[in-house]
């Protein structure tokens, strides 16, 4: 073989193995700007999927999930006592918020729904909701008048809010619970409110003397 053939030969190879990569190269995921928009404020310990019209973000570090209601406030004043409570009866977990989006639904309808879920009455021993996402106010959904209602909406869609944290769990240790808490008051800057949040959800626990009431259901 000549040095042209030889030239003409290499150069075949080259073009089909770079045809090949190219081949198999993973074509890059463009996010929607529903995603983009609330990737703007997801902190880069923190990962985000978009499958359709859902966006899931997630806490790349485990947290511990506990549960922090009919609890012997003296826990709360022995920091030893609490953080071998903690770690005895916490659960090692992910925590994620999923975001879901769906055609909106007008502010009539939302006010006329959710003055028929304030009226469904729990208490500590209401069951929660066997299922992984949860909106902040699931327990009320053992009664048949329940409708979930989307925490936010834009100018085509209402946003449904869900975490896979029970309504009377924490997060363990306060710093992280407070970085969970930083993600949801980001989301309410981002999209705007069906109502307001007078009471927003506490995830943590403060240690002291006279510590704080503990989450009430909306």
């Amino acid at each position: 073989m000549n040095n042209n053939s030889w030239i003409v030969f290499v150069l075949v190879v080259v073009a089909t193995l770079s045809s090949c990569k190219k081949a198999t190269q993973k074509p890059i995921q463009t996010r929607s700007p529903f995603a983009a928009k609330i990737e703007s404020v997801v902190p880069e310990n923190w990962s985000l999927e978009e499958n359709d019209q859902e966006v899931l973000i997630a806490r790349k570090q485990p947290i511990i999930r506990w549960t922090c209601v009919a609890l012997d406030l003296s826990l709360l004043r022995d920091p030893a006592s609490f953080e071998q409570y903690v770690n005895t009866h916490g659960v090692t977990d992910t925590y994620k918020i999923r975001l879901r989006r769906t055609p909106a639904i007008d502010m009539s309808e939302y006010q006329r729904q959710k003055a028929i879920n304030d009226h469904i009455k729990v208490t500590k021993s209401t069951p929660v909701p066997d299922r992984t996402f949860l909106e902040d106010d699931a327990i009320r959904s053992y009664d048949s008048r329940y409708h979930e209602l989307p925490e936010y909406y834009d100018d085509s869609s209402s946003i449904y809010f869900q975490t896979n944290l029970g309504p009377y769990e924490c997060i363990h240790p306060n710093e992280v619970a407070r970085e969970c808490e930083s993600i949801r008051q980001k989301l309410d800057s981002l999209f705007r409110r069906y109502a307001p949040d007078d009471t927003p959800r506490t995830l943590s626990r403060d240690l002291g003397p006279e510590p704080p009431k503990p989450y009430q259901i909306k």
